[in-house]
């Protein structure tokens, strides 16, 4: 008997350890990819930066009716037409962040949802890489968080320096072009599976990016 009641207990003890176990992981709150609400270090304590869609970017969302939706702190750039142009965001040490990992962090994100439900979202912060070079997050596609960081296009890190050599708005901004950005494998790859079609590949321009570092105060537009 007693052996029976020190296997019974035994058992109970395991149960009772693997429910705590198990409530413990459920309440565990998800951590965020690269969002922050402190800032920390960065390039100028103020600032914003502006991203344009390459037109084949826009033309291709036009086409399959999607929609686009911004998650604060990034705006939406909207033309005279109503038709979406970019995002655009404060930057500086109010909002983002250099980590020791090499990360460039920036809070919130965007979204692209198609007419027939299929979308992209990045929404816990987006990171950019100076090696390997490149825009970093970890996007939800239809519905499926990825459990790891992906590169969603890649860049030339010298090319940083010509988008902010020159000032504007008071600030360094407005040099000779926007800092270009183009499609990697991995979004080449998440895009077409979610279109059923080849409809980018990877190297295609994907987007310009115009920083203005602010050493004095300003709101952003």
């Amino acid at each position: 008997m007693r052996t029976t009641r020190l296997i019974a207990s035994a058992v109970a003890g395991a149960a009772l350890a693997m429910s705590t176990v198990a409530v413990a992981t459920a309440e565990a709150p998800r951590t965020e990819y690269c969002s922050s609400t402190k800032g920390g270090l960065y390039f100028s304590p103020w600032g914003k930066a502006t991203v344009l869609w390459e037109p084949k970017i826009r033309e291709l969302v036009q086409k399959y009716d999607g929609t686009w939706d911004a998650v604060k702190p990034v705006t939406r750039v909207i033309g005279a037409d109503g038709a979406d142009l970019g995002i655009t965001m404060p930057i500086g040490m109010q909002h983002d962040s250099i980590g020791l990992d090499g990360r460039i962090c920036y809070p919130g994100g965007f979204s692209i949802t198609l007419k027939n439900g299929a979308h992209l979202r990045v929404d816990d912060g987006f990171a950019i890489r100076v090696m390997p070079c490149g825009a970093y997050a970890r996007p939800v596609v239809n519905g499926v968080r990825a459990t790891r960081e992906i590169q969603l296009a890649t860049c030339f890190a010298p090319d940083a320096l010509a988008s902010v050599a020159g000032i504007k708005d008071g600030g360094l901004g407005g040099g000779i072009r926007p800092w270009p950005f183009k499609v990697s494998q991995s979004l080449a790859e998440i895009i077409n599976t979610v279109l059923g079609e080849r409809a980018l590949t990877p190297g295609e321009p994907l987007f310009g990016l115009a920083p203005i570092l602010k050493f004095t105060p300003f709101r952003a537009p």
